[in-house]
């Protein structure tokens, strides 16, 4: 491994940048989840536990915003298809002259009610910000480039999660840097995210994810093979996502018109928010709401919120709204545990729920650490509870993998955007 090159004059500089990006990005991410957490709110109210609870005006509501985010697509000449984070962190590339519409995009997509997440406005926020000021500092300097943009994107992560840490390790795997240069990068990405975490923490006293008070039992070694059972269980919801989406984006394509797509697609996750309202958003407040009341809920209005969820995901993507994947999939997989433990109750619900709320993004999502590592942080599971799922996000990961390269070879398959 290459030792890490403070010798050299921008790398130097790029500690003090990270310093510098995580402070605005922590008050830039702030601010963004701030406004969108208070829309919802206003709007939406505390997640309702109820089916057919919500207010029918949410469906004319979300329908407009379908309509005003086409609008805007149109007027800041938005590209027909914008990458999701995940694919965006994986480039290496942040375009800093459009970052900051893409945000606004994200913005009037989460407050319209869209069910998507934030990691793409905080992607584009960090990411942009440090690209802008690699290009005019290091101008031509591809290294000084791809660092800086990666540790702006950890820093956009840095008050979003439990700890500076998971953004940190997520984007470190995402991120395209050579192996030998791992450590050189990780060093101001940490920086930049605790840096955001501290900013972000000592205004609002909390993190955008929450940590779930589950009861966790001792560790068996049959937990293990039990984690294997929920990885191949949560690939299957995973690949039931992939199907929902083919479908809803094949019947959207049957709307010539952009604005009647919006308006539509606006209409049906308006009229899914009304009869399940716990589908509504990224789904953060809701899971907390789930996982703390999962004894006065049924399997079926679970089923129905799970299949809900992914519907007014795929709807949100095929309409023009914008956003990130990974918060609502990781309420996909919570959700799942959840249905899991309440359908096999001698299956620990800190296992079962911690598994799956890593494994089912982690079908998709090349951070099987970062994932594991919500998962220990967000439930509690101590180093050896987590051994499950670490099996869990591995079987899930390889077995999505082989059925999309099998399924590939005869159809197309539409990437999940993070």
């Amino acid at each position: 491994m290459a030792p890490i090159p403070i010798d050299r004059s921008w790398y130097r500089q790029l500690l003090v940048m990270a310093v510098v990006v995580g402070a605005a990005v922590g008050l830039l991410g702030m601010v963004y989840l701030s406004l969108t957490g208070a829309a919802a709110s206003l709007i939406f109210g505390e997640p309702s536990l109820e089916a057919w609870s919500g207010e029918w005006w949410w469906v004319l509501y979300i329908a407009a915003g379908g309509l005003l985010i086409t609008a805007l697509r149109g007027w800041w000449k938005a590209q027909e298809h914008i990458p999701g984070g995940v694919a965006v962190i994986e480039s290496g590339i942040v375009n800093h002259k459009v970052a900051p519409s893409w945000v606004g995009l994200a913005l009037v997509s989460a407050v319209s009610g869209a069910t998507l997440g934030p990691s793409f406005a905080l992607v584009m926020m960090g990411g942009g910000l440090a690209s802008w000021i690699a290009s005019r500092r290091w101008p031509g300097n591809e290294d000084a480039r791809l660092e800086a943009t990666m540790t702006g994107i950890s820093g956009g992560f840095g008050g979003a999660f439990t700890s500076p840490l998971l953004g940190t390790i997520m984007v470190s795997e995402l991120a395209p840097t050579p192996q030998t240069k791992y450590v050189q990068s990780l060093i101001p990405q940490l920086l930049a995210a605790t840096v955001a975490f501290a900013v972000f923490y000592a205004v609002v006293g909390t993190t955008f994810l929450d940590s779930f008070a589950i009861p966790v039992e001792d560790f068996e070694v049959s937990q293990l093979l039990l984690g294997a059972v929920l990885g191949v269980a949560s690939s299957a919801v995973l690949l039931t996502f992939v199907i929902i989406v083919k479908v809803v984006g094949a019947l959207a394509q049957k709307i010539p018109n952009a604005y009647a797509r919006g308006l539509v697609g606006g209409a049906l996750i308006g009229l899914l928010a009304f009869a399940l309202p716990l589908t509504v958003g990224a789904g953060n407040s809701q899971l907390t709401a789930i996982v703390d009341n999962s004894a006065q809920l049924s399997v079926g209005l679970l089923l129905a919120v799970l299949i809900g969820k992914m519907l007014a995901m795929a709807l949100s993507l095929a309409s023009g709204f914008i956003g990130g994947n990974v918060l609502p999939m990781l309420f996909v997989g919570g959700t799942a545990g959840t249905i899991v433990h309440l359908m096999f109750p001698d299956i620990p619900y800190a296992i079962a729920v911690g598994c799956m709320l890593s494994a089912v993004p982690g079908g998709f999502i090349k951070a099987p650490l970062g994932l594991i590592a919500i998962a220990a942080l967000s439930v509690g599971l101590g180093p050896v509870t987590t051994a499950p799922v670490a099996v869990a996000v591995a079987v899930s990961y390889l077995l999505t993998s082989a059925v999309l390269t099998v399924v590939r070879k005869r159809v197309t398959v539409p990437p999940v955007h993070g």
